[in-house]
């Protein structure tokens, strides 16, 4: 009898953690379109906008532009996103040229509300590979949609 007890308590303990569990897991939209990000990189505020994206299989490619807000400059993105995970990688392309000069490794997280943001995040970092452009090396960066 006692077994049976314990048995049945450990059944119950392991029922709620996996419970718990699922509901934990985030629901990531299926798509980034239509979404603009704002944030700071290289100390510039930047618009982060995503255009399209390919459908189907477990990572998708994306396109978009990304405007630099003090300059007026706008670059194009290519990349991909993942929704099963909330992976979003791309490459920031000058306008005109084939040639990467930062890229980017975020995640999608979201905000509780009463947040006083955006439902969405995505943060990261990314890499400067131009000094024309700043200064080289790896930073934090953060976007609120």
């Amino acid at each position: 009898m006692f077994k049976l007890r314990q048995i049945a308590t450990l059944a119950i303990v392991v029922g709620c953690l996996g419970a718990s569990a699922a509901s934990a897991k985030p629901n990531w939209p299926a798509s980034i379109v239509g979404y603009t990000w704002t944030g700071v990189a290289n100390q510039s505020l930047i618009l982060v906008n995503v255009s399209s994206q390919t459908p189907g299989g477990k990572c998708q490619s994306i396109a978009g532009t990304v405007q630099d807000h003090a300059t007026g400059a706008i670059d194009n993105l290519s990349g991909y996103y993942c929704p099963s995970t909330g992976a979003v990688e791309f490459l920031r392309i000058p306008q005109g040229s084939n040639v990467a000069y930062q890229a980017y490794n975020l995640n999608l997280s979201q905000v509780p509300p009463p947040k006083n943001i955006g439902s969405l995040l995505m943060s990261g970092t990314f890499s400067q590979y131009s000094l024309t452009y700043g200064p080289l090396g790896q930073f934090s960066v953060y976007f609120e949609s």
